[in-house]
């Protein structure tokens, strides 16, 4: 999905937590008050049942790659504002009665603000036992609005050519000084043609997608950031639907990827054209493809609009199909926020409606979705 932030969001509001965050407190003072906002926040789940001791903690191997669960699969949760903060986490786990394992936000490739590596955000979620998963995105949403895939400074070419090398070094050193998982979503949906990276739009081919990602992975490996997950994330259906645009080409190797994602949303009718698609209609495809390449998958972008939906009945019946037809899905995350865009409005948020969030809190009401409030996943003695 095109997701651009709000521009409170992109800029002014995250700088500004950026730079109170830059100039109050040492990091001992840090360490101490994410300590007393996990403790406020396991008291708040308390009455819904929820405790260290229940949660489900995270799986990494000494790396701190993310590698999944035997049995079950992440709860996961995309909720503005990104990277999501305390009251929002405590307000959506007292609402649907969990806390999300993994926490998904966008960012873009601008050099300023929005666009740098948020070191005490994601060192907050990690002490409170939240992964969290980066979709990074080589674009500045703020320019050329009429045609946001036209961006020549962020062409394939232009990243294997080393013009951004500094600015994803910068990124690297930033997530190996976290000691703790970092999951990174880059070029999401290449296989569209909405966004510069895409595989046949700015002058990209997908032949170019697979350097520029194998380069992008090898300056996080120079730079020593090997607690970093990578995860390869398609759209459920090319655009143009052709065989030269199939998901396969754009695959860099086994030995560049940790995880394979898929994003698909049921937009019911809420748009011109648009109608009530079942998991399975969404889903069955890429799942096939996806499971060749032997490595856990993440549904990393997921949501049910209202509009010509029974949107809690589809909520159950998605859930259900994960949880006892499709054992592979490793991670859901969904995509909590409305938007209201040239296309109309799609009504995403789990709590649309009531019964909705009944649906909801029943899906995920059992061990199979994991939670992961149970202790810090930040390396011991990590300030």
């Amino acid at each position: 999905m095109i997701h651009v932030p709000p521009l409170e969001d992109q800029r002014t509001g995250l700088e500004r937590m950026s730079n109170l965050r830059r100039t109050t407190g040492s990091a001992l003072r840090r360490a101490g008050r994410a300590a007393v906002l996990g403790a406020l926040l396991l008291a708040l789940l308390a009455p819904i049942g929820l405790s260290a001791a229940s949660a489900a903690p995270a799986r990494v191997n000494s790396a701190h790659v993310v590698i999944p669960l035997y049995k079950g699969a992440y709860l996961g949760l995309f909720r503005p504002p990104v990277p999501i903060g305390f009251s929002e986490l405590s307000a959506y786990s007292r609402s649907v009665h969990k806390s999300p394992a993994i926490v998904m936000w966008y960012q873009p490739w601008i050099t300023t603000g929005y666009g740098q590596f948020k070191t005490d955000e994601i060192k907050s979620l990690l002490r409170l036992g939240v992964i969290p998963l980066i979709t990074w995105e080589p674009w500045d949403p703020g320019a050329n609005v009429g045609n946001l895939a036209n961006q020549p400074a962020y062409k394939l070419q232009a990243i294997i050519d080393g013009k951004w090398d500094g600015y994803i070094r910068r990124w690297a050193q930033g997530a190996k000084a976290v000691h703790g998982p970092v999951m990174i979503r880059p070029f999401h949906e290449m296989n569209g043609y909405w966004y510069p990276w895409s595989g046949f739009t700015n002058s990209n081919t997908p032949a170019l997608f697979r350097k520029a990602w194998i380069r992008v992975w090898t300056i996080f490996k120079n730079e020593g950031a090997t607690n970093v997950t990578w995860v390869w994330s398609v759209n459920w259906a090319s655009s143009p639907n052709t065989y030269e645009n199939r998901w396969a080409v754009y695959y860099p190797g086994a030995a560049y990827v940790n995880w394979t994602a898929i994003s698909g949303f049921n937009w019911g009718t809420s748009r011109p054209g648009s109608r009530n698609m079942s998991f399975e209609d969404i889903y069955s495809k890429p799942l096939a493809y996806l499971r060749t390449l032997k490595k856990p998958i993440m549904i990393a972008e997921m949501a049910c609009t209202t509009q010509g939906v029974n949107k809690p009945s589809w909520i159950a019946t998605t859930y259900h199909r994960i949880r006892f037809h499709h054992p592979e899905i490793k991670a859901v995350v969904y995509y909590d926020h409305n938007e209201t865009n040239s296309l109309g409005t799609q009504y995403w948020r789990i709590a649309s409606t009531s019964a909705s969030l009944w649906a909801f809190r029943d899906a995920i009401n059992n061990s199979w979705f994991a939670s992961s409030w149970g202790g810090s996943l930040l390396a011991t003695g990590t300030p």
